[in-house]
């Protein structure tokens, strides 16, 4: 599987990094338990026939002790969010899949022009060295444990946030000035459910301005060491069963170089 193939590839990287870090007892790691909840979360689900919480843990014998100790670890108080620290570990798993890409799935990835922040973050080469398409990378280890509370949605399903303003005015970026493919990457890293998954900037359109799907979060004390123009309050929760695979991205890639 492709997503084991990057956590190996990135085990160093990624140990090195969080070396100082509380993080929880399976992250970065891929094993028989991540396997049997990747095809029943996602690849043999979908919303015609939902598989709800209750009905996995009768089916993953794993999964009830592994919900509660999850349950425990994130709904803890967090560490405060430090800006200069979250820009670093959203360069660093941007760095990872770039590298990744371009050494073991032979696609021309790169970080975009710096000069205009306001564009996707990355993006992909042709041969002619032209570019084909942008990408965002999110990085995701925290369910939202009280989704079901909340916004109606199982945690597995509804937690790969995005900041609903922030996202805005990117698209309206991408209507106006890219013609050119631009997809999200959702990194999954939760303690049941793992992988990369995708969606595109016409499929986040699709649910974005409805009122039903944003949620606002409360203030946080790290909030307050960002401009106002920084705090992103409302969220957005891509719908994780529309999104495609880590290998139906890279096929999809290979389809625009062809």
């Amino acid at each position: 599987m492709l997503y084991n193939d990057l956590l190996k590839f990135s085990y160093k990287r990624l140990k090195d990094f969080f070396k100082n870090v509380s993080t929880f007892e399976n992250q970065f790691e891929w094993t028989e338990f991540s396997n049997i909840c990747y095809n029943k979360m996602y690849g043999n689900n979908s919303y015609e026939r939902f598989c709800t919480t209750a009905e996995l843990r009768k089916e993953i014998p794993e999964l009830p002790g592994m919900c509660k100790k999850c349950r425990e670890y994130f709904l803890h108080p967090r560490n405060k969010s430090k800006v200069v620290y979250d820009v670093m570990m959203g360069r660093l798993f941007e760095d990872i899949l770039i590298d990744f890409l371009n050494s073991q799935c032979k696609i021309k990835a790169a970080r975009a022009d710096n000069q205009n922040k306001k564009y996707p973050d990355c993006m992909i080469l042709g041969k002619d060295k032209g570019i084909l398409a942008y990408f965002e990378v999110k990085y995701h280890c925290a369910p939202f444990i009280l989704a079901n509370q909340k916004i109606g949605r199982y945690c597995y399903e509804g937690s790969a946030t995005l900041d609903q303003k922030k996202i805005i005015k990117q698209l309206e970026i991408i209507e106006s000035d890219i013609d050119r493919p631009v997809f999200y990457l959702h990194w999954i890293d939760y303690p049941c459910l793992k992988g990369v998954f995708f969606e595109t900037s016409e499929q986040i359109k699709d649910y974005l301005y409805n009122p039903d799907n944003v949620f606002k979060r409360q203030r946080r004390e790290g909030d307050n060491d960002k401009g106002p123009q920084s705090v992103y309050l409302h969220k957005v929760y891509s719908p994780l069963l529309s999104m495609g695979s880590f290998e139906e991205f890279a096929e999809k890639i290979k389809g625009l170089e062809k």
